[in-house]
């Protein structure tokens, strides 16, 4: 059985609303937040990731690409359009891979919960 773990997945900022709705189900999300929520969630609790992590949820951050902040924190970042989504980085598995986002999945992606 796949378990989902905590993660941050930063995706570009011009994804449709039926793109971040297929994402936030199929990759259970908690919450979806934008770039200027996240960075000013982490500014003002600097134990803000250490606590999203502990609740086990799943953030889902609609974000320029090009803006590099707070970024180190993400587990995932993301490039979605015409269909599809590129992991541009990944810290539980290979990097650099493209899926179709209708059949997106954890697993799929390399994330694999161990308990």
């Amino acid at each position: 059985m796949v378990v989902r773990p905590a993660a941050i997945i930063i995706v570009n900022d011009d994804i449709t609303t039926n793109v971040q709705a297929a994402l936030v189900r199929q990759l259970h999300i908690t919450e979806v937040l934008d770039g200027y929520d996240f960075d000013a969630r982490i500014s003002a609790d600097s134990t803000y990731i250490n606590k999203v992590k502990q609740l086990d949820q799943r953030l889902l951050v609609k974000k320029s690409l090009d803006d590099l902040t707070n970024r180190s924190y993400a587990d995932i970042v993301a490039f979605c359009s015409h269909g599809l989504c590129s992991t541009l980085t990944n810290k539980y598995g290979p990097p650099l891979y493209n899926f179709p986002i209708i059949r997106l999945y954890w697993g799929q992606i390399g994330i694999y919960g161990l308990t």
